[in-house]
């Protein structure tokens, strides 16, 4: 009998599909290796199920996390007293899927806690997406699906539909997050853009959801063709579908407008919304530094990634 075990997730960008992901338009999000969030769980005393959260963790999360941690022993069948450590570098409320890759992670140190195998790809959605939801209210899967691997993931419908093999040719382009500043909780903004979709109408939303998911599909032969022009194509139509959505504050707009002007081949809001990260195309390294310096003065911090996994 396995005394502890550990699991771990990354965190993730969506490329398309926030928000309209929920109205069952395809999504393609990517997870983000160098940020990880690794659980420990550790067995006490038999008897009732009860998790120990060992860590020091923000009062105003801790019993949502306190309550994916049982909701994943759970699923993997566990009972009596466990201990729960946390070490993450996946940024909070900054639309890095913090949630989902603890929610990932938890899952997986449950069940090699409880002497399983690992759970298959549709167990780990399943258990994640029902942890997460005690997170957000209702997620839509696409977050945990992106934050159990690292190549980017097309997703409908609460379904992997297939994972994307990025063309080696896209070595060298880069993705920038650019870190506008702490968001609004995860749930707040899903409630504003629920708000908004229900005043622009059934059709409305419809076209928004055709569109997005035309981006994703556009996206994805980019991807895979290595057509940086047509992938950023896809990026602006995506980010033009949640304009309506009242999720793109000031702030976030002057700043994409201001990586637009400074040589990103496309600039979008990613993740909920309302703060957070700001997601760019680049070519190059250099010239993904170069629109980070040009908008430094309005971002926090930002991150320059590889498109191109193997290079991650």
């Amino acid at each position: 009998m396995s005394m502890t075990a550990t699991g771990h997730g990354h965190g993730k960008t969506i490329l398309i599909g926030e928000h309209h992901v929920m109205d069952g338009a395809r999504a393609l999000a990517i997870g983000l290796p160098p940020f990880r969030t690794d659980v420990t769980l550790t067995r006490g005393a038999p008897g009732a199920l009860h998790v120990t959260l060992e860590d020091d963790v923000d009062p105003m999360v801790a019993n949502d996390t306190r309550q994916m941690f049982v909701a994943a022993a759970q699923a993997a069948g566990l009972s009596g007293a466990i201990g729960a450590r946390i070490a993450s570098t996946v940024p909070m409320r900054r639309g890095l899927g913090s949630s989902a890759a603890l929610a990932v992670a938890a899952v997986r140190a449950a069940w090699r806690l409880a002497d399983r195998a690992d759970p298959t790809a549709a167990e780990l959605l399943q258990a994640a997406r029902q942890c997460e939801s005690i997170v957000h209210g209702n997620s839509s899967g696409l977050d945990p699906a992106a934050a159990a691997g690292t190549d980017p993931v097309l997703f409908q419908s609460g379904q992997v539909l297939r994972r994307v093999h990025v063309a080696p040719v896209l070595a060298s382009a880069r993705w920038l997050l650019a870190d506008i500043g702490a968001s609004v909780p995860t749930r707040d903004a899903i409630a504003i853009a629920i708000h908004h979709r229900r005043e622009l109408g059934a059709d409305a939303v419809k076209d928004l959801n055709a569109q997005t998911s035309a981006a994703a599909d556009q996206a994805l032969a980019a991807l895979e063709s290595g057509d940086l022009t047509r992938l950023a194509i896809a990026l602006r139509s995506a980010g033009e579908a949640m304009e309506p959505l009242g999720v793109v504050n000031v702030a976030m707009r002057e700043a994409l407008v201001a990586m637009r002007a400074a040589g990103a081949l496309a600039a979008k809001q990613t993740g909920a919304g309302l703060g957070g990260m700001l997601l760019a195309l680049c070519t190059t390294e250099a010239e993904a530094q170069a629109v980070a310096a040009a908008i430094a003065p309005r971002i926090r911090t930002f991150w320059t990634l590889p498109i191109y996994p193997e290079h991650a």
